[in-house]
């Protein structure tokens, strides 16, 4: 896959040891505000192997960066119903801040907009709102955001947003991606 001339396809699943020499590597005589965990898939498949990152990252084991950098995840919010338990609990103290692609506010515009896995289909709508209340007992920062679409309420997205207590964001849509 490719994206802004790069190619994205890997080998293979990088471990937590590949992951901090790649990081350790591209952040010596650099400086960087924050890491994000984002990217074409969802970052929260792999919980378990950013989580133990990011830990390596605040126990300070990860050699040019600063223990306190700001982490970020990008995600689409389905990271309990991938991992079958709560892990919004265990971002507490590691995790900075969550942007949720929610992108709209109708459960059926949302199958038709993020074209989930089978599995996620007829609970998943339902799975990222529950996911947004609980990460906020979690995360400092939680951002909704909405890609502006013709066919979507960006408003009506900002409004859930605020009644569910967190922030909002609308990106626009950018010329890589397909309406």
């Amino acid at each position: 896959m490719d994206y802004r001339g790069y190619n994205l396809k890997l080998l293979k699943e990088p471990s937590v040891e590949d992951i901090k020499v790649d990081v350790e590597k591209n952040f010596l005589n650099k400086k960087y505000d924050e890491i994000v965990f984002c990217g074409y898939g969802e970052p929260t498949m792999r919980w378990d192997t950013a989580k133990e990152f990011i830990m390596a990252v605040r126990s300070g084991s990860v050699k040019s960066v600063p223990p306190k950098i700001r982490i970020r995840i990008n995600t689409n919010g389905l990271g309990n119903l991938i991992n079958k338990r709560d892990i919004t609990l265990e971002m507490k103290g590691l995790v900075d801040a969550l942007h949720i692609s929610l992108n709209t506010r109708s459960r059926e515009q949302w199958v038709k907009l993020m074209q989930p896995f089978n599995d996620y289909r007829d609970n998943g709508f339902d799975s990222v709102i529950d996911f947004i209340k609980r990460a906020k007992e979690s995360v400092k920062e939680v951002i909704v955001t909405a890609v502006e679409l013709e066919e979507v309420d960006i408003k009506a997205v900002e409004n859930l947003a605020n009644s569910l207590g967190v922030g909002f964001r609308r990106r626009p849509l950018l010329d890589y991606e397909e309406a």
